[in-house]
């Protein structure tokens, strides 16, 4: 998903729980929505993993399916856990962005620090302690294998060892899909900034994230990197309303519902905000000021039947991204 470093994209993340917590046959329909959201205008669209800690819908799966009735809107996870192995990584990876015609983003995250968490870790054999470690070594591997074109490549690490491994098919775009990290980690900001295409966290504030972003453009300065080669994007949650108290309605009862968790908690971890398409707009402000070019957003509704989410869906395009292409 080239773009220039003053454009502005806006991104969806489809559903993906509604489909465990209430029966139905939404995932039947993932192709349709997604058609949906391309032809309201979005520029991508993202898909989130969690296998038990949050059940929902495989990430990878989800896409495919986005991929086969979309031909303009980007793709990507945010985010993928470090569950897998690399090669076997590696792989989808290659596999889908060739089925998507290199529209792919590969978004990655070390996941909450919660019990719920850990033990989702614990029972793919992880141990917690390990993942951010475990997440950097299989990222290495991935981009080895997709830059070798087919070629064998080795690697040793504290975790993995390959030798003499080659991948096919290799993905559509040249090196691979672009690795977006959600970590906010002073050495995993440091990181994205010297090696990775992007950076997706949930800041809670635009402050926060203007600070975050501003550690990003110093190692990447320091590495030589030309600004474009870093993309500065962001996952929110926002709920469009008549009024700023029906959206806190809203996202009160879709965060008791998602993780129950109440409002106050969640916003302690990930930027929320409800309110008119003017106050969204003006909220989401903040962050295009501190930098960010690629808007990953969530839309809460008051409970998880995927019809709600349509009707979201289409009130965000028609008041809120014409607001934001304005800003833009």
């Amino acid at each position: 998903m080239p773009q220039s470093p003053a454009g502005l994209r806006v991104g969806v993340v489809l559903p993906g729980r509604e489909s465990v917590v209430e029966p139905g046959d939404y995932p039947r329909h993932l192709g349709q929505l997604a058609h949906t959201v391309e032809e309201l205008g979005y520029d991508s669209i993202w898909a989130g993993e969690s296998p038990l800690a949050r059940s929902r819908m495989n990430p990878l799966l989800a896409l495919t399916a986005a991929a086969t009735t979309t031909e303009r809107v980007g793709l990507g996870t945010a985010v993928l856990l470090p569950l897998r192995p690399p090669v076997h990584l590696a792989h989808e990876l290659a596999c889908l962005d060739r089925i998507s015609g290199g529209r792919l983003v590969a978004g990655l995250g070390s996941g909450f620090n919660s019990p719920a968490a850990e033990a989702e870790f614990e029972a793919y054999g992880i141990p917690f302690g390990q993942r951010v470690g475990r997440m950097r070594e299989t990222l290495e591997i991935c981009q080895a294998l997709w830059r070798a074109e087919g070629k064998p490549v080795s690697y040793e690490g504290r975790y993995h060892r390959l030798d003499d491994v080659a991948l096919l098919p290799v993905p559509e775009q040249p090196s691979g899909p672009p690795v977006w990290i959600a970590h906010g980690g002073e050495k995993m900001l440091e990181r994205t900034g010297r090696q990775y295409d992007g950076w997706m966290p949930t800041s809670t504030t635009s402050q926060a994230y203007a600070k975050g972003w501003q550690r990003v453009g110093e190692a990447r300065e320091a590495a030589g990197r030309p600004e474009p080669d870093v993309t500065a994007a962001v996952y929110l949650s926002v709920a469009v309303d008549d009024s700023t108290e029906k959206a806190e309605e809203t996202l009160r009862a879709y965060f008791r519902a998602y993780y129950g968790l109440d409002l106050p908690t969640m916003r302690t971890t990930q930027g929320i905000f409800g309110g008119t398409a003017e106050q969204v707009a003006e909220w989401l402000g903040g962050y295009i000021a501190a930098g960010a070019r690629h808007l990953v957003l969530r839309l809460p509704t008051p409970d998880l039947h995927e019809p709600r989410y349509r009707a979201a869906l289409e009130r965000t395009a028609d008041e809120l991204l014409p607001l934001l292409r304005g800003l833009a």
